[in-house]
């Protein structure tokens, strides 16, 4: 090889080198980007410290508020409609008594839902789930949590489908459950809207579970969210969206954990949080 041809030889050998190493170090600059990516913020039960739990007063200062989702929760009533509120029973969080599912919404809609929270929600009232949907109109993500245990209400998958069919955002729209029987009811019925695993326990083979009921995504207690059940989630490609964390702690390790959503009652709080860490 003449030194001409040598010098061309190690010339290129060099800017190939070089080519490799800017090429690797954006990949290690991506992922350490993708890794430390902040989680989206989930208002839980509309986020309790800004008012009463579940009520449009809440709903309406998440979309304010910019949150990226709420989460709620829905019964059926005895007349059939789907009313958000937490308990199967009125008693907590409402001036009624007894179970949700042996009044008429008639009854319900009379209730104040607000004033066991502080003397200035006493007229708040319950809302009915199209009353979230109408008021949130796709600004944010909806988590809507089936409350179907301990009762069992017979249908309420198809009551739901019915309800969010002509919802125009059906992207943004998510269907939780402890109740994953009715969740994979759904799946096989429409595959339109997100699918979340609910639960309080480290589950075996997640991916294949998950899998099985059609879920992409896993909304576990925070107390069960470990690096390995974050990775074993990721690996097959579902998201994690913890729940309840409201303290800077929780929010930390949520952060430094890698789920990709944190759902709290604490929305503002988490916010302010946030920016920090960018």
């Amino acid at each position: 090889m003449g030194t001409r041809q040598a010098y061309i030889f190690k010339a290129s050998l060099a800017l190939g080198l070089a080519l490799l190493t800017q090429y690797q170090c954006g990949n290690e600059l991506m992922a350490k980007q993708n890794s430390s990516k902040l989680p989206l913020v989930v208002a839980h039960r509309g986020g309790k410290r800004w008012g009463p739990e579940n009520s449009l007063t809440c709903f309406k200062k998440s979309v304010s508020a910019h949150a990226d989702g709420i989460e709620l929760d829905i019964h059926r009533c005895k007349t059939g409609e789907l009313v958000v509120i937490h308990d199967d029973t009125l008693n907590r969080t409402t001036n009624g008594s007894g179970a949700v599912k042996d009044a008429s919404w008639k009854d319900l809609s009379k209730l104040d839902c607000g004033s066991w929270y502080e003397a200035k929600f006493k007229e708040e009232r319950l809302p009915l789930l199209k009353d979230v949907l109408d008021a949130v109109d796709g600004k944010l993500t909806i988590n809507i949590e089936i409350k179907n245990c301990p009762g069992d209400y017979a249908g309420i998958d198809d009551e739901l489908l019915k309800q969010l069919k002509d919802y125009p955002h059906p992207d943004k729209i998510m269907i939780s459950s402890f109740d994953h029987i009715i969740l994979k009811k759904i799946h096989d019925k429409t595959s339109k809207y997100k699918i979340a695993l609910l639960g309080d326990s480290v589950m075996y083979n997640l991916p294949a579970y998950a899998k099985s009921v059609g879920a992409t995504a896993w909304n576990p207690d925070f107390d069960c969210v470990r690096p390995d059940t974050v990775k074993a989630a990721h690996d097959a490609g579902l998201t994690v969206n913890t729940w309840t964390v409201n303290s800077k702690e929780g929010w930390k390790r949520a952060c430094d954990l890698g789920v990709d959503s944190i759902i709290t009652d604490d929305p503002e709080g988490l916010k302010d949080f946030l920016r920090l860490l960018n």
